[in-house]
């Protein structure tokens, strides 16, 4: 999947929990540095499913971002 993020060039917004187990944080960081338009942002004390653990948090992340972009 890697070789294909540089390709991705549509504003994309990563939230991702700092205790995932599942896909370590490592990856979103590599994500984040892949994808040529994207923002990364974490959620303390969350795992792998960072929009049910903490799904108030993770909507105002996302409308913050999404706000921001004009999006």
């Amino acid at each position: 999947m890697a070789k294909d993020l540089p390709n991705m060039h549509h504003p994309t917004c990563i939230i991702w929990g700092k205790n995932d187990n599942v896909t370590p944080p490592n990856v979103a960081e590599e994500f984040n540095e892949l994808l040529p338009d994207s923002d990364l942002f974490w959620i303390d004390q969350c795992g792998h499913a960072a929009m049910m653990e903490h799904p108030k948090d993770f909507n105002i992340i996302l409308d913050k971002w999404l706000t921001a972009r004009g999006i």
